[in-house]
């Protein structure tokens, strides 16, 4: 583990489990640097923040990555990162995004929920800027997805 000021850094099997802020402080850089066999893999559940600075720094972490022919996976997308790749497409850089949050709503339960959608699984469906059918957890109905489509989807389009 190594701590880059206001995000931590965990090495946890194939991948960095990234938690925190990512903000002005943010040396993303250095990531590449734990590349394996051309290939780094960012778990990004604990991401809570990312300001336009942090954003900066995300797409010098991009342009790194492709001058050293780094691929990255991106899993677990947190939404703040994935209203950045809406926002900026060089955000998205070399990386490929397999799996990411989203805001669900249960119009039964009348609670909001966050989904984790797996984009192997749900590919087609993506591809075609429409929102997986999920169901809720507490009482199975058919979940409404909580923005346009077309708009949250954006970042999977290269």
């Amino acid at each position: 583990m190594f701590g880059v000021s206001r995000m931590t850094v965990v090495s946890h099997a194939d991948q960095l489990l990234l938690a925190g802020q990512i903000d002005e402080s943010s040396k993303l850089t250095d990531l590449i640097a734990e590349a394996k066999n051309g290939r780094l893999v960012l778990d990004l559940a604990g991401i809570t923040f990312i300001n336009s600075v942090g954003v900066r720094e995300w797409c010098y972490m991009q342009q790194a990555a492709a001058k050293a022919k780094v691929a990255i996976e991106l899993r677990r997308v947190a939404e703040p990162l994935v209203h950045q790749l809406n926002i900026v497409p060089a955000a998205r850089g070399v990386s490929l995004v397999t799996s990411f949050y989203a805001p669900y709503e249960c119009d039964e339960c009348d609670r909001e929920f966050v989904m984790l959608i797996d984009v192997r699984t749900y590919g087609t469906e993506l591809a075609k800027m429409r929102a997986p059918t999920l169901k809720c957890p507490e009482c199975s109905e058919d979940l409404v997805f909580g923005h346009p489509p077309e708009l949250y989807f954006t970042f999977l389009v290269n």
